[in-house]
């Protein structure tokens, strides 16, 4: 019961700190508008990388578009490059190679345009470890070059200290031990320079390279150094290898009891650095050793146990050494029928690794005869073809203009098809759209508008027809200057609503100052403020802006009317202006009633939505839909943030005049 609660708990302390990574992402990405945001954008690529390195491939590729958006519009090129090599690095960790190749090409584009040399060092490396397993090697030498080449000229030492080893290992696997020798020392100088901590692998790597070309003092005076760094630097596998080398070299010698000292010590160090491999490796080797100094019970033992081990690893080479030593064990005992018995499970592997290269070298064959015979049948076919007569050829000429000309004529008149089923489609969507703005239109107005004015009008009958006295008609003139008011921007809205319906909206933007035209809509709307009992104040410095008047004062009296809507008696309304670099946001601020979570993405959406004011007032929900309009048309955008209860808060943005 514990071990589940705790696993229940590790799974949400997981969940929750992928979603606030996510979180962390979102507030970053806002803060991102122009170029100088460029380190605000490094930041948010931080908490990208952590996202796929958690192994949220597709969360972190979710944000792909939105962050090439930003990146893109802020002119940030060394930012597009970043985010092609974290897309190719998902995809190379999914093994999905192509798609890997795809971005890591189209970040070598904009690292180029940016000069980033340590970012095309850093694609190449990784299209070179691509290849490199891929078993292309002469495809990741050339890549790894290239990497060595941009970092040399960054001049990144440590780095390029690494690079140097991985050429000479690919080097090493393909047999050029002269050059694989010149690269390690190239990588040992550059580790010994930055007191590399992997110094010891490179010094083990060369030394195998000089096992290899039969120079054993050179290697063991190698070796030593790097058991000798390996132990200073706490670096337990190359510790292990290191003793492993001196181990082999003693036994090449028959120097058994130091070969055995240097076995016990690698076995010792292997285990403390959990590398079962090297342990179970070295486990047999101890064994031979017992043999070879007729310690068989202590062999046996060995061998026993390092087998279990590589049986669970599967490593088959290591494998067929074991069996070679245990047939040489028992027959080294007499035992020849168990010794048989060895032999036929050594056999039976390496038979069948024989097999699969066999098979792999005849698939290899196979696909060359292939090649080769589809190159001769391109040629045959190129000489058939040079052996036509110049008439044939002529007749084929003639042919090939009449079919042309035949495709030319097919090809005009599908265009003609296309384009004339696509104006009629322009034609049949522009008559609905054109239907159901009239529909809406009149459903407003024989709903809506018409219950305002026939309210008025019933109103008006009453006093004339003296049903009510003029001191009851007094006390009722604020509610009717209150329903003419509502009538009033209600017909102006559907008026506006109805011509951007028609695409008849354009701008005439002009130099002015917006406190002008709040100073003038407060004027207006005081009556209505002071009947509600709400405070209406004007913190607005001279704020000029290049936009069109009437629909500025169109936009602000719809906001100002929803305000004082949604606001009840001792409430504020409160109108402030910032200066931006190219922009003023303009802030309407109420301390309303507030808007709720779900109702907010319906305000500006394509379907009308309404709700009653704090004195049930009602509306046709066009107001906001106009004010979005309105404002885009300006080249500027308008934003909603609300509390519930505590109020709401209209931001509109409008360019700066020149």
């Amino acid at each position: 019961m514990k071990k589940t609660t705790l696993i229940i708990s590790l799974c949400i302390l997981l969940s929750s700190y992928s979603f606030s990574q996510q979180k962390s992402l979102d507030s970053i990405l806002i803060n991102v508008k122009t170029q100088k945001d460029s380190v605000v954008f490094d930041e948010a690529m931080k908490h990208f990388k952590k996202l796929w390195v958690q192994g949220k491939f597709e969360t972190a590729l979710s944000y792909e578009d939105k962050l090439l958006c930003i990146s893109k519009k802020i002119h940030h090129n060394r930012g597009i490059g970043d985010i092609y090599t974290q897309i190719g690095n998902i995809y190379n960790y999914t093994q999905k190679h192509i798609k890997a190749f795809h971005n890591y090409d189209k970040g070598i584009i904009y690292y180029k345009i940016a000069n980033y040399d340590r970012g095309l060092a850093i694609i190449n490396n990784n299209k070179s470890t691509i290849e490199q397993g891929r078993g292309n090697s002469e495809q990741a030498i050339h890549y790894i070059m290239k990497a060595n080449l941009y970092f040399e000229k960054i001049k990144d030492g440590l780095v390029l200290s690494s690079t140097y080893n991985n050429l000479a290992n690919i080097y090493s696997d393909i047999n050029n031990l002269e050059l694989a020798e010149k690269y390690y020392k190239k990588a040992i100088a550059l580790k010994k320079k930055h007191n590399s901590k992997k110094l010891g692998a490179s010094l083990n790597n060369l030394a195998l390279v000089y096992i290899a070309q039969k120079r054993m003092d050179s290697a063991e005076i190698l070796t030593k150094e790097s058991l000798k760094i390996s132990k200073k630097n706490n670096s337990t596998l190359s510790e292990s290898l290191a003793y492993n080398r001196l181990a082999s070299l003693a036994l090449n010698k028959k120097e058994y009891q130091k070969s055995k000292k240097y076995y016990d010590s690698s076995h010792q160090v292997a285990v403390k650095a959990q590398n079962t491999k090297v342990a179970a490796n070295t486990k047999q080797q101890l064994a031979f050793i017992a043999i070879k100094t007729k310690k068989y019970e202590e062999a046996e033992r060995l061998l026993t146990e390092a087998r279990e081990e590589l049986i669970k690893l599967k490593t088959k080479p290591l494998l067929l050494t074991n069996y070679k030593y245990s047939a040489t064990l028992d027959s080294a005992r007499n035992n020849f029928t168990k010794a048989f018995v060895w032999q036929k499970k050594y056999q039976k592997i390496a038979d069948q690794n024989s097999t699969d290269e066999t098979l792999e070298k005849v698939a290899q064959a196979e696909a060359r005869f292939k090649s080769e015979l589809e190159q001769l049948k391109l040629l045959e076919a190129k000489e058939k073809t040079e052996l036509q007569t110049r008439e044939e050829l002529y007749r084929y000429r003639i042919f090939t203009f009449i079919s042309l000309g035949v495709s030319v004529l097919i090809f005009i008149f599908l265009i003609f098809i296309v384009k004339t089923r696509r104006e009629r489609k322009r034609y049949i969507k522009e008559l609905n759209e054109s239907n159901q703005v009239k529909n809406k239109l009149f459903s407003i107005i024989s709903h809506d508008l018409k219950n305002e004015i026939h309210g008025l009008d019933g109103t008006l009958n009453l006093l004339k027809e003296d049903a009510i006295s003029t001191e009851e008609f007094q006390e009722i003139i604020p509610l009717l200057a209150n329903k003419t008011h509502q009538t009033s921007i209600m017909l102006n809205n559907l008026l506006n609503w109805s011509k951007s319906q028609m695409k008849e909206l354009n701008a005439k933007p002009t130099e002015f100052n917006i406190k002008d035209v709040i100073h003038s809509k407060f004027t207006f709307f005081e009556p209505k403020a002071e009947l509600k009992e709400i405070k209406l104040e004007n913190l607005l410095d001279s704020t000029i802006v290049f936009a069109d008047k009437d629909m500025f004062s169109i936009v602000s009296q719809n906001l100002i009317a929803n305000a004082i809507k949604f606001c009840k008696p001792g409430d504020s309304i409160t109108l402030h202006s910032e200066e931006k670099e190219k922009h003023y946001e303009i802030s309407f601020e109420d301390t309303g009633v507030g808007i709720p979570k779900e109702n907010l993405g319906k305000l500006f959406a394509e379907d009308t939505f309404t709700t009653e004011g704090t004195q049930q007032e009602t509306g046709t929900g066009l107001g906001l839909k106009i004010c979005k309009e309105l404002i885009e048309l300006n080249k500027g955008e308008i934003k909603v943030k609300s509390i519930l209860g505590k109020g709401s808060t209209f931001c509109i943005t409008l360019p700066k005049a020149s």
